[in-house]
């Protein structure tokens, strides 16, 4: 710099402060199209609290699977082609259990990471090559069953196909019904030409993709839980600045806070539209509705551990010691 003639220096400082407050964009692949209301309620909610966090300069260009398919989405963020994903793990179980296997685990954010559980699922995702950003509840109960005909005896689904991830083929199983694996998107098509039965589902974003139209009933008592991942590439989130790190942290953390109530009471909220619209409620039986519970979440710690034994093992060991999940007996 001391060899550069004043006349030729001045220009170039003058750039030094443009260059250093350009924003950082970071591309998120999502598993949701973004009308639904898991895009629109997480995704789209932290990329919001994100660029508002003046801590750092940071914009999320959101991608749907309209690009990448949610069963193949890991890898491209692994390997950096996309920074971010958003994501239910269910959808990379191919890869890993240790994802999915936080369905088994119960609601309740803070003493997850208090427990050290967050930091042991981040710890595994860094050895793929992804740091974790956040694992937002979807709501304090996770599942229900959306069906073309009611229940009417028990086992409540003896004889139907359902569509579902992993995540729900114990449980599926369980009360007599055959899993289908098949994305959230082809379920409207598949209900309407007979392919498949009804499709089990998280508590929202039934009315928005539209399976009111080809489904008549949504079943009750809604049981489980269930999370979504905010992945980071790991290379891209160690190149970004302290401040923005902590950025992207802080936002997750609050994100796994805030969300719970919110979509609590848009699943309130839906079930209400999907009445008007002429769903109604089908009832489990008493002896298959106390099962649900002790289906899904066993079910989901088998499947982690299938996939992933030692990671998944220590996981539920650590769960059952914090008291934050049950298992049978």
């Amino acid at each position: 710099m001391k060899t550069l003639k004043p006349a030729l220096l001045l220009p170039l400082l003058a750039l030094l402060p443009a260059t250093q407050s350009m924003a950082t964009e970071l591309r998120m692949l999502s598993s949701y199209d973004q009308t639904t209301a898991y895009s629109r309620e997480i995704a789209q909610r932290f990329i919001k609290e994100v660029k508002a966090n003046k801590a750092a300069d940071l914009t999320i260009k959101l991608t749907g699977p309209d690009v990448v398919p949610p069963f193949e989405q890991l890898q491209p963020v692994a390997a950096g082609v996309f920074q971010l994903l958003y994501t239910h793990a269910a959808y990379h179980t191919n890869t890993t259990g240790v994802g999915a296997a936080m369905d088994g685990v119960a609601v309740n954010p803070e003493q997850t990471r208090e427990s050290g559980l967050w930091d042991m699922v981040d710890e595994h995702y860094n050895g793929l090559g992804l740091k974790l950003i956040a694992i937002p509840p979807l709501g304090s109960h996770g599942f229900q069953y959306v069906l073309k005909e009611p229940i009417t005896g028990t086992p409540g689904l003896d004889g139907r196909r359902l569509r579902g991830s992993p995540t729900y083929t114990n449980v599926t199983k369980g009360l007599g019904g055959t899993p289908v694996l098949m994305s959230s998107g082809d379920v409207y098509s598949a209900m309407d030409r007979g392919v498949i039965d009804g499709a089990a589902w998280g508590l929202n974003g039934v009315k928005d993709m539209g399976w009111q139209e080809v489904a008549g009933y949504y079943s009750k008592p809604t049981f489980g839980q269930t999370y979504n991942f905010v992945l980071m590439n790991l290379n891209a989130f160690n190149t970004l600045s302290p401040e923005q790190q902590q950025v992207l942290l802080d936002e997750g953390r609050e994100l796994e806070t805030e969300i719970v109530p919110i979509l609590d009471e848009l699943a309130v909220e839906e079930w209400k539209a999907l009445d008007e619209a002429g769903m109604q409620p089908t009832e489990f039986a008493p002896e298959d509705a106390e099962r649900l519970d002790a289906l899904v979440t066993d079910g989901i710690w088998q499947l982690g551990i299938d996939k992933s034994p030692e990671a998944v093992t220590a996981m539920r060991e650590l769960a059952i010691e914090k008291h934050l999940t049950t298992v049978s007996e």
